[in-house]
């Protein structure tokens, strides 16, 4: 089966907006074992956007299509579908329908201008927009089944995943399917990850290995097309296993997810299966790592309190660190780090206090403490420790994600063994 994404929109053309979009479909796609041939963007013009869908529509099974279907003058698609169709545009009372109950729960008043997004082609069904105001819809040109949704990524993803999905699912049958194991990995270049799992290809006959570096993580996806009947399902199942358990093994003990999961949600997941609480204390990170805790969903059960204590007032008057410990080791010491986790800790009643305090740079180091140095403190029941580490890379807000990061590995390491 072959498929593709169209991008409209001359802001995509004009490097305005970067099209995350097709990211997203493409991922989605692949999970259900629909390979994407190609992506094409298109500026908002109608015989250029006309042109392109018949050109699809000639060599692809399917194709998603996004942007253009808002109530402005450059919003053209739906008209250009419709020309390519050989069809007129009409107003759509399911489509109409759909867009005077978004704007009642809302309490606004449809314009014209709105009408306008609900003037589809004649043969096109309705793809409901649960999240804004234009509605999505699809349609069969030659031998390609079409669908168009919004430009807006928050509506595009609903969209998908509750109107174009199970659409897909039904005209796709069971078929070839894919599924993939993910691997997050945290203390390794991509190349040395690679390195260590080389010969999984030959290990794991009709398995494929990828990796996607999102710094400071890496991501490890063991890729297995599944065929055929139950039976082979399940003995490709346990192969499946049977690799993920062998790439684990090879990675040095750096994965820190063997379902995906990143970072702060293992830490989550570990503090509420403890039924522990935390609190953090900042200096170098400014905030970063309570930012990511509190990105998990659920995060109020484990999570008390943060405090920024850039300055050494702060870290003296609210976490209670010595005044003789910064005068003897100064603020990026570990008996300084360990000082702020115990304080934070006692400050907010949690059974777990971390803290960070370094050098993120670009100026600010020394020879003994260079740009990149970081103390991480930790104190727990029973368990109250500090280290100092050394990266550079480059750049401030590098340097910051990799302390953030490497603070919350230290927790995830304290807490398995608790």
């Amino acid at each position: 089966m072959i498929a593709e994404i169209l991008s409209t929109g001359d802001e995509v053309l004009l490097g305005d907006i970067i099209d995350t979009n097709s990211g997203f479909l493409c991922e989605k796609l692949k999970e259900l074992g629909i390979q994407v041939r190609q992506i094409t963007a298109v500026g908002d013009e109608v015989e250029g956007i006309s042109h392109t869908l018949r050109q699809i529509a000639k060599r692809a099974d399917i194709c998603l299509v996004t942007g253009g279907l808002g109530p402005t003058r450059d919003d053209l698609t739906a008209l250009a579908c419709a020309k390519t169709a050989g069809e007129e545009v009409v107003m759509s009372p399911r489509a109409l329908e759909t867009m005077t109950s978004y704007f009642q729960k809302r309490g606004f008043e449809i314009t014209r201008d709105n009408k306008k997004q609900a003037m589809l082609p004649a043969s096109a069904g309705v793809l409901v927009n649960q999240k804004g105001t234009a509605p999505g819809f699809f349609i069969s040109l030659d031998k390609c089944d079409f669908y168009f949704m919004p430009g807006v990524p928050s509506e595009m993803k609903f969209m998908f995943e509750d109107e174009v999905k199970p659409r897909l699912l039904d005209s796709c049958g069971p078929g070839r399917e894919i599924f993939i194991e993910r691997l997050t990995v945290f203390g390794l270049h991509e190349s040395r990850a690679g390195a260590l799992l080389k010969g999984f290809e030959n290990k794991f006959p009709g398995m494929k290995l990828g990796f996607r570096a999102k710094f400071p993580f890496i991501e490890v996806k063991i890729v297995c097309p599944m065929e055929g009947d139950a039976g082979d399902s399940l003995e490709t199942i346990r192969n499946q296993m049977a690799a993920r358990e062998w790439a684990v093994s090879r990675l040095e003990n750096k994965v820190i997810s063997s379902s995906g999961q990143s970072l702060e949600q293992e830490v989550g997941n570990l503090l509420r299966e403890k039924k522990f609480t935390l609190a953090i204390a900042e200096s170098c990170t400014g905030g970063l790592i309570a930012s990511l805790v509190t990105d998990v969903p659920g995060s109020s059960d484990y999570f008390l309190f943060s405090g920024v204590t850039y300055s050494n007032e702060a870290k003296i008057n609210i976490l209670k660190v010595a005044q003789k410990t910064l005068e003897a080791h100064g603020a990026v010491h570990e008996q300084t780090a360990l000082e702020m986790a115990v304080g934070v800790k006692k400050a907010a009643n949690a059974d777990w206090g971390i803290s960070t305090t370094g050098i993120a740079g670009p100026s600010g180091g020394t020879k003994d403490k260079p740009v990149g140095t970081v103390c991480i403190g930790i104190a727990g029941p029973g368990r109250e420790t500090a280290k100092q580490y050394t990266f550079n890379f480059g750049n401030r807000a590098s340097n910051k994600k990799m302390f953030a990061a490497t603070a919350l590995e230290v927790l995830r390491r304290e807490l398995i063994c608790h």
